[in-house]
This record gives structure tokens, C-alpha cells and sequence, in this order.
């Protein structure tokens, strides 16, 4: 399916990328980093003592940064800006626990114009999923977006594309400011339920999820913790570190706000 927009969509390459899994270390639900779940626990699971310093990196699959995460400024509609529209992604495709994940993107542009965001979700078969309209608030900075609990859960093992679209000019919408990525849902095994329940602070969860590959709880635990906590120097330097892991330093001291709540 192609973006609304005309822009070839990210599903389309799904047969490619699925072809070069062996190759890139992209991998099916029972694999991650080129290495079983049951190898990688092996090596890398024990729940953090309450004591141990925490370091937050995340290690992509993929070495190069995912294709389309950044948007373009040059748009003939919308205001000049520093820093691009972004996607908060590591890897072309994220893997994630939840049924209904929290995508998360920093907007440039200023919400004292009057301006909407589009949110859109694509399954395998190019089919729409969900979409909505919002309109941006607590910008420019870091927003989040959580699939609503009344739409169907995201399935285990496949795979689903995402599209945000900023509306620079409400009237043509080929001047919006547009950024894509993919998302798949995997499934805990016994062995991480058990760690994570044992787990006695959020930093020690946010370790487990960022060993298991588990992008968006690691990315949504910790992004949350410095939104509560903006004086916090400690959760400051591990969210630092995790944007600088990922190629997204630049973006660590953005504000995060709450935007977004759907429209429709």
C-alpha cells in the first residue's frame, strides 16, 4: 500500500526484508540478535541486583539506522526547524510484549500552531488497522502515542507498519512531514515473566526489556520515568545514554510532554 501521499510504503519491502533476515540479524518471534531466546537467557538474563549500577544501551540488530525515521524540514508548508520530525525507533523493525505498544516521536514544530497530527496502522496484507487524527500539543518536544485498548490487540509474530504524518498544510497533503517504521509483537516465555516480576525497581525492568530486545517497553519505561522525574540526574544520564545508544543523543534533553489522545 502506498502512504496517502503517494510515498511507497515500508510493506512493501516486507518480502525483501523477510528474505534478508539471515543476513541482518531481523528475525522471527523466537529469535533475537541472530541467537534463541533460550541461548540468549543463557548468557544475559539474571535480574540485576538492587545495588548494580545500570547502564541503558540498547544494541539495534541492525547496525544502520532505520530507513525513514527522520522526516524532511525542507516541506514547502512547514515552519523551519533545527532538528528533524523524528521517529524514537532503533531498528527498522521493533519488537515489543504489548498487545497495544506506545510509539514515541519528536515534533519540531511548534503547538502553538494550529496543527494535527495523523497516526496510521498497516498489518501485513497492507490492511488498515487503526488510524486517527490528533491535534499536537506539548511541542516542540517528545510525544507518545498508545494504541487504544478498544481496537484489536497487535497479533504475536507479525509484523505491522506505522505512519506519522505531520499536517503542515491541513488543505494539501502532500506538503506533510512524514516519518514510518514496523513494529512486531513477540511473546514472553516463562523464564523473563519470572525475571521481570522479580525485578524490584523500574531500572531493573527497563535492563531486562533493553537485553531481550524489547524496544518499546524499554524505550516507553524509561521515557516515562524522566517525564515524573525531570530532576532526577541519575534516570537523566541512563535516558542519555539510551538515545545516544541508538543514534538519538541529539534529542536527549527535548521536553517529553503527553501529547497525544486520539480524535477518532
Amino acid at each position: 500500500m502506498s502512504h496517502p501521499l503517494g510515498k511507497p510504503s515500508n510493506l512493501a519491502k516486507l518480502p525483501i526484508a523477510i528474505g534478508l533476515i539471515v543476513f541482518t540479524g531481523i528475525v522471527p518471534v523466537t529469535r533475537v540478535y541472530g541467537t534463541s531466546g533460550s541461548e540468549l537467557r543463557q548468557d544475559l538474563r539474571q535480574v540485576p541486583s538492587p545495588n548494580a549500577a545500570i547502564a541503558t544501551v540498547f544494541e539495534p540488530p541492525d547496525p544502520d539506522p532505520p530507513e525513514d525515521r527522520e522526516g524532511s524540514g525542507s516541506r514547502t508548508s512547514c515552519p523551519p526547524v533545527d532538528k528533524p520530525l523524528t521517529g524514537l525507533i532503533a531498528s527498522q523493525v521493533n519488537y515489543t510484549l504489548s498487545g497495544h505498544p506506545t510509539f514515541w516521536f519528536y515534533v519540531p514544530y511548534p503547538s502553538s500552531l494550529a496543527r494535527e497530527v495523523e497516526f496510521v496502522l498497516l498489518d501485513e496484507e497492507e490492511t488498515e488497522v487503526y488510524k486517527t487524527v490528533v491535534p499536537i500539543s506539548d511541542t516542540p518536544g517528545i510525544v507518545s502515542f498508545r494504541l487504544p485498548e478498544n481496537i484489536p490487540a497487535l497479533e504475536v509474530g507479525k509484523q505491522y507498519l506505522w505512519q506519522f504524518s505531520y499536517r503542515c498544510n491541513p488543505r494539501i497533503r502532500a506538503e506533510d512531514d512524514y516519518i514510518e517504521g514496523m513494529v512486531q509483537r513477540i511473546a514472553a516465555d516463562s523464564t523473563l515473566i519470572s525475571q521481570l516480576e522479580a525485578a524490584t525497581t523500574p531500572m531493573q525492568r527497563v535492563e531486562l526489556y533493553a537485553a531481550n530486545g524489547l524496544w518499546h517497553e524499554t524505550l516507553t519505561t524509561l521515557a516515562e520515568l524522566r517525564r515524573d522525574n525531570p530532576g532526577n540526574a541519575e534516570i537523566a544520564a541512563e535516558w542519555t545514554e539510551l538515545l545516544e545508544s541508538i543514534g538519538l543523543g541529539h534529542l536527549a534533553n527535548e521536553a517529553i510532554g503527553g501529547c497525544c489522545r486520539p480524535l477518532q
